[in-house]
């Protein structure tokens, strides 16, 4: 009675809820904010009590019935796919279509009772089978076992992989990726173990059963990842005949936990049930602590590399698996599909754990795993051409500041009020613009007026606000955000305009001096041009603020130089060699350099450095020309490890290579300005001996101009002989040796809470942080004073469901590593959408079949 009554509920309670899911899920909530597929939870996981209650079921009536046949079994179970079929082509093109949708219910539920029968049918046959006493059929019971074990699954596996399915157009992967060698290799074995017979040496028995308990958690995988199909499996084998692979699965399972229960019965009289339960939960362990092995390997292989290119600490040695790599990036790449289909590489439940194990629960994005490829292989993969659905075209239309001095603080505070309008008659345009702030200066508030109701900023994790206002962005409603790019320089978005539409919006800034910024063309002016004399120096936490007044005090000095030749010996540049040698020797002796003053950096995924000499020509040759030319680390550990180390010289950088375009530079390196103050330049010594200008803080990569002398225009001494500050008319905010840490948290002065802030980050940069997770820190203080900082952002959200779902996705990447991605299928489930494809398989069956049946009518009815 209870797996009737259970099998009845379900089922009735599954058909119910799949009439109303749009009512419990409805359409008008945004798809980015339902981090789930739940609408597929009551299927994936009702499910496994259906298919008990159908085996209770299957047991009893087995038992109840004295003549029990499976051969019978089988024939009422082949016979309900056979009347389904004779169903479509007879009686389906003759269903007369009401208004209402009674034949459309009645279909759903007599395609729901044949499921439930052929099911049961089928079971049982499988288990009357099993459980043979007849001497004669014992005979073929290896044949079955054969069957069920070896032949069919490698059937399933072949057919998924697309050897089988391309002949239905069906294409491969369509329930996952199964295509890895280790499926069929323990899909063998397994099948083997089974079809062994039983040994009547008890040590030979308890091998066999060990190897079928090790092997268990391989069937009981791909049971959990068919069952959601099996009602489904009516309608495979009417549409495209072999659907009873799609069973092969439950079949095994059948056979595989009898066996196991059988032998466990019979071993219980040699070992005691302690030995072979613990025998049992080991064995089971096998197959799991083994790929969670490969997975966390992968993980570790992974987060070095990711700290070693996006959150490197110079002081630290790398040392990363190539290969290993190059085989993580390709199974993350792989993982990343999100719909069942020919090219998606998804594995059902492995790749979600992957996910969760190796990137919890975040993705390594499409850029960063070419950046990767790029360093470490050295073959770049081309970039996916985004078009920009959006057009900038919403201009400022007027501008009002105002600026009031904080006395007590001795500080300005000034409001910039904007009025944004679309020029144009079209919809859907947007507002983009940047503006460089000077030293001392940060954004302490935001808003944008939404209709008629100004909306305050959020002011929330970088990456988290960055993903909100994409998909916010995307449904065409009303995100505005403000976020720094690098340096001091801060993007300012705010989508849609309509056409000739008006928008409101503004922010917040504290400043120590009177200051001049450039918002999208427009020059504003902050603060009065009243005596700033009395601007001093303020320090805290080791961060210092320098005013340009003081500035103008110090005294202007010129440091040694040390020359710094980066040399690429990435893929296939050995043919180099010679040029890079006498390109090397030349520079330095027409420049009079002194040789005690030059380092050359062999750079491909890896910087090596070594002084110059004169065997420096046999190290070159020596060297394993191999990965990507990766310039932006080796530019960033110079200018590092000079700023730490040697603070009475400046390194000259200059690039040695063919090709400057092909190096690997993602950004340019005005986050670390402090470490060249003499110049913003850097150089390129091509293969005609020319020297090239590229800037630090602009497009790296972009020749500037041809020249013959390297800039050094001097730098500001600080009294205390360490620390040098750039001749110019701006003030500076470097980081000095005080290192008293104070907390201020409860302090009132906003502006040294953003001084602090400021050089938080500027440690952070330079690993002078004396914590690992100095970032969350950074974050938090940020949030607390409510100063925007590089890993903050200030973005303006519609309603309170956003305001949620912005809170929900900065809670996961602040729990996960600080180098991954967000991604909007972040926690999505594994069953796969194949359910779609067997309907739509049906519908297409359906209306084929129709189809046919009028056009011989038409004819009939011509001849006639």
């Amino acid at each position: 009675s209870y797996g009737l009554a259970t099998l009845v509920i379900y089922s009735v309670s599954l058909y119910f809820y799949g009439g109303e899911a749009e009512t419990l899920i409805p359409f008008s909530i945004a798809r980015w904010m339902i981090n789930v597929d739940t609408i597929l939870y009551p299927g994936t996981f009702l499910m496994p009590t259906l298919i008990h209650s159908l085996f209770i079921l299957i047991i009893y009536s087995s038992k109840k019935s004295k003549s029990s046949s499976a051969w019978l079994s089988f024939l009422y179970g082949i016979s309900i796919p056979l009347l389904g079929y004779v169903f479509i082509q007879i009686i389906l093109p003759l269903w007369q279509r009401t208004e209402s949708n009674f034949g459309l219910h009645t279909l759903i539920i007599l395609s729901i009772i044949a499921s439930i029968l052929f099911l049961f049918f089928i079971c049982r046959g499988i288990y009357i089978l099993i459980n043979l006493k007849s001497q004669t059929l014992l005979k073929f019971k290896v044949y079955f076992k054969f069957l069920f074990s070896i032949i069919l699954p490698i059937l399933g596996l072949l057919f998924n992989s697309g050897l089988l399915s391309s002949h239905y157009g069906i294409g491969n992967s369509i329930f996952g990726d199964f295509s890895n060698i280790w499926f069929f290799v323990i899909a063998l074995i397994n099948g083997i173990l089974i079809c062994l017979p039983n040994f009547k040496n008890i040590k030979f028995r308890l091998f066999r059963f060990i190897g079928l308990c090790v092997c268990f958690p391989y069937t009981l995988y791909f049971f959990l990842v068919f069952l959601p199909f099996l009602p489904l499996a009516v309608v495979a084998v009417v549409a495209i005949g072999i659907g009873f692979l799609m069973l092969s699965p439950l079949f095994l399972f059948i056979f595989q936990s009898n066996e196991l229960y059988s032998e466990f019965i019979i071993l219980k009289q040699t070992y005691t049930s302690l030995k072979l339960n613990i025998a049992v939960c080991l064995s089971i362990l096998v197959i799991p602590i083994a790929l969670s092995s490969v997975y966390l390997r992968d993980k570790y292989i992974l987060n070095s590399a990711l700290e070693y290119v996006y959150n490197p600490n110079y002081s630290k040695n790398y040392k990363i698996n190539k290969k290993s790599l190059l085989a993580t990036l390709k199974t993350i790449e792989q993982n990343k599909g999100r719909n069942r289909g020919a090219s998606d590489g998804n594995i059902p439940f492995l790749s979600a754990y992957y996910n969760w194990l190796v990137l919890d629960n975040m993705v390594l994005s499409e850029t960063k795993i070419n950046t990767l490829t790029a360093i470490f292989e050295g073959t770049e993969k081309p970039e996916v051409a985004f078009v920009e659905p959006f057009s900038a075209k919403a201009k400022i239309s007027k501008i009002k500041t105002t600026s009031i001095f904080d006395i007590k603080q001795q500080i300005w505070k000034s409001n910039i009020d904007l009025e944004i309008t679309n020029p144009e008659n079209t919809n859907l345009a947007s507002f983009e613009t940047t503006l460089n702030l000077p030293n001392g200066c940060w954004i302490t508030n935001y808003y944008l007026n939404i209709g008629n109701r100004k909306e305050y900023g959020l002011l929330a994790e970088k990456k988290s606000a960055m993903w909100v206002f994409s998909q916010i962005r995307n449904e065409n409603r009303d995100p505005g955000i403000l976020y720094y790019l690098t340096g001091n320089k801060v993007a300012f978005k705010i989508f849609p305009f309509s056409a000739q539409e008006t928008r409101k919006s503004g922010m917040e800034l504290i400043h120590k001096e009177p200051l001049i910024i450039v918002i999208d063309g427009h020059t504003v002016e902050l603060g009065n041009k009243i005596d700033n004399n009395n601007i001093k120096t303020q320090s805290i936490n080791g961060a210092a603020y320098i005013p340009k007044v003081e500035k103008a005090k110090l005294k202007l000095v010129k440091r040694t130089p040390e020359y710094h030749f980066i040399i690429d010996i990435s893929k296939n540049k050995d043919r180099k060699k010679s040029s890079y040698y006498n390109r090397i020797e030349k520079f330095v002796v027409d420049n009079k350099i002194n040789p005690e003053r030059v380092k050359l950096d062999f750079t491909n995924s890896v910087v090596n450095e070594i002084s110059y000499s004169h065997d420096w020509k046999k190290q070159l040759t020596e060297k394993t020309f191999d990965g990507g030319y990766y310039l932006e680390g080796a530019i960033k550990k110079i200018l590092i490890n000079d700023y730490d180390t040697k603070p009475h010289s400046f390194p000259i950088i200059i690039s040695v290579t063919d090709s400057i375009k092909n190096s690997i530079v993602q950004s340019d390196f005005a986050d670390y300005r402090m470490a060249f103050p003499e110049s913003d330049n850097f150089y390129e010594l091509d293969e005609a001996n020319e020297l090239w200008e590229h800037s630090l803080i602009s497009n790296p990569k972009n020749r500037v101009n041809k020249t013959s002398v390297m800039e050094n225009k001097g730098v500001l001494m600080l009294p205390n002989g360490i620390n040098y500050l750039a001749n110019d008319d701006q003030p500076s905010i470097i980081l000095t040796s005080d290192e008293n840490e104070k907390d201020l948290i409860d302090d009132k002065n906003v502006w040294l809470l953003g001084l602090n802030l400021q050089g938080k980050w500027l440690k952070n940069l330079t690993k002078k942080s004396s914590t690992d997770n100095s970032h969350l820190e950074i974050i938090k203080a940020s949030m607390r004073t409510g100063i925007l900082c590089p890993l903050t952002s200030y973005i303006v959200v519609e309603n309170e469901a956003q305001k949620m779902a912005l809170k929900k996705k900065q809670e996961q990447i602040l729990s996960g590593n600080k180098n991954l991605d967000p991604d909007e299928d972040t926690q999505r489930m594994d069953e796969p959408n194949f359910y779609i494809v067997l309907l739509l398989l049906l519908a297409i069956l359906i209306y084929k079949k129709k189809i046919e049946y009028l056009n011989l009518l038409k004819i009939k009815s011509f001849y006639n």
